[in-house]
């Protein structure tokens, strides 16, 4: 997936959800591409990064089952809430897509902050791609 301003997405997400950001990271079929990292979450993501692109990639796979069976339009992130973290998945296409985590405890407006993410996806005529290499941004 192709990220035109990586540090504006940084710095968007960490305005709306401060320190509690833990990682933001864009994927596509061939293999998920940190874009941030927090220093105590890079050991855990580096382990897991792998299971986790396998995961959201079946999930973007099997957005439109979803949209079919709610009938409410379009998918547009997927939240699932764990004892430590919170993971947001925007699936841009079946194979594309951004990952979000912040804190479990993080008090963000779930309108604004989707919101933050979504205007980085691409759009729907844009051909998803890897983007440029880049290191975790602290």
């Amino acid at each position: 997936m192709v990220l035109t301003d990586r540090q504006a997405l940084v710095d968007s997400l960490r305005a709306e959800a401060g320190d509690a950001l833990r990682v933001i990271a864009v994927y596509d079929r061939e293999g998920y591409a940190p874009v941030y990292v927090r220093d105590d979450v890079s050991e855990r993501m580096t382990k897991r990064a792998d299971a986790v692109h396998d995961e959201l990639v079946l999930q973007g796979i099997g957005r439109g089952h979803l949209e079919d069976l709610f009938a409410a339009g379009e998918l547009e992130c997927s939240m699932h809430r764990f004892e430590e973290l919170t993971a947001f998945h925007f699936a841009a296409g079946e194979f594309t897509g951004l990952f979000v985590s912040l804190d479990h405890d993080a008090d963000v407006s779930l309108v604004s902050f989707a919101e933050a993410c979504e205007r980085y996806l691409p759009d729907e005529g844009t051909e998803p791609g890897r983007g440029e290499a880049s290191s975790p941004t602290e």
